[in-house]
């Protein structure tokens, strides 16, 4: 029986992962028309991540205050938006209340992006989904833990989010003894992800899941721990009316639905005339480090990600995500190429040149036109000489005749 469960679970799984997870890699991202740095934003949540990218390029400070802005931050290292890797580590503060007053703690952000199959070699493919959904170590989460010993300092505090598998490889780090036993880890977030290591992760875990996202059961805890894996999930409708891959790849970075969530998942609200929910960070960029993932090492990315740019065809779209607040005008015009600021003289150059060489033609064509007139005139006249000749020899052998 056991056994048959268990092949069940793993059917499920991996039924899931082809199905739904290459959709996720895919819908609500940038995909590639025509060039390496030729893009089409598909959706304005892409917009709000792009802005989020913008803001760590340029090293700002920023305060994210809701569940919202931090799936922003989980879905960064997706290689559609950059080539750093999918492991994010950040230095920044948190502040919330507690029944004692204010608290104030220095922190890292530990943010892991999901699955993702379009990079060569990276850990975060069907196979890791398998691993972690069954709780068994993998390789994404090796790394992870590499990437947290390398770049936090030991005894540290430790935030982790994560967007789908991301959140899964969030709660297995948050299980492990070497990182319980050398820092600690004060909150866990996860984004559409499964209950993962129940029983053993340290910290307070909340995962949010839209009412249309399925993936928040797939994992072995829907058959050993069923009521835990579904009361453990914190539920918002997204209105995507049972469209799972969509309210995955989109729900979780909309303020209008999980805005009224804290940066760490805890819904805001009050208890015992305590205001709960109140957990704020303001992470320092300039101090982001993305690691790779790859089969048999981590490696550190720590130079400043590049942004890519997106083509005329999105300029509604862009506008209308600068409208609904997804993305500064200043990021719009560092990602979008149909704003006309740069290479003006060469442009004005090689309309010059075009006008130059149209006006060449031009006038070749109308000299061949004048030779061709000019032709067709000389043989008109010959033929008319021709034709006269024959007339008159005509008329002189009448003459003849007659005589």
């Amino acid at each position: 029986m056991k056994k048959r469960v268990l092949r069940f679970l793993a059917t499920a799984l991996a039924v899931t992962t082809v199905f739904v997870n290459p959709i996720v890699s895919e819908a609500g991202s940038i995909l590639p028309a025509g060039g390496d740095t030729n893009y089409i934003l598909h959706t304005e949540t892409d917009f709000k991540i792009m802005d989020m990218v913008y803001k760590i390029q340029n090293g700002e400070t920023v305060t994210i205050e809701n569940a919202a802005q931090m799936a922003t931050l989980t879905k960064v290292g997706y290689a559609d938006y950059q080539s750093a890797g999918p492991i994010c580590i950040t230095e920044g503060r948190m502040t919330y209340n507690t029944y004692w007053g204010t608290e104030d703690k220095e922190v890292y952000v530990v943010a892991l992006s999901g699955t993702e199959t379009i990079v060569d070699n990276q850990t975060t493919t069907i196979k890791e989904d398998l691993l972690s959904g069954f709780e068994l170590s993998n390789e994404y989460k090796t790394n992870v833990k590499n990437a947290i010993i390398d770049r936090i300092p030991a005894g540290s505090n430790i935030i982790l989010a994560g967007h789908s598998l991301g959140g899964m490889i969030a709660q297995q780090v948050a299980a492990d003894k070497y990182i319980k036993d050398n820092y600690e880890v004060l909150n866990t977030v996860t984004f559409g992800s499964p209950l993962i290591k129940g029983f053993t992760r340290e910290g307070m875990v909340k995962r949010l899941g839209d009412t249309s996202d399925k993936n928040p059961f797939y994992s072995i805890s829907t058959f050993l721990n069923i009521a835990w894996q579904y009361a453990g999930v914190n539920h918002e409708d997204g209105g995507y009316n049972g469209d799972s891959s969509a309210a995955h790849c989109d729900s979780y970075l909309r303020e209008d639905v999980w805005g009224s969530y804290d940066c760490c998942g805890e819904k805001k609200g009050s208890t015992l005339w305590v205001q709960t929910g109140t957990r704020m960070l303001t992470l320092n960029f300039a101090t982001t480090s993305f690691y790779t993932s790859l089969y048999g090492t981590t490696s550190v990315a720590r130079t400043s990600i590049i942004p890519t740019q997106t083509t005329a065809a999105c300029y509604d779209l862009a506008k209308k995500a600068v409208a609904d607040g997804y993305i500064t005008e200043d990021a719009l015009a560092k990602f979008t190429t149909f704003v006309p600021a740069t290479n003006e003289d060469s442009v004005e150059t090689e309309v010059s040149e075009v006008m130059e060489s149209e006006v060449e033609e031009s006038i070749d064509a109308e000299a061949e036109e004048t030779a061709v007139v000019e032709t067709g005139a000389v043989e008109s006249m010959d033929a008319e000489t021709d034709e006269a000749a024959v007339v008159e020899a005509e008329a002189v052998e009448a003459e003849t005749v007659a005589e």
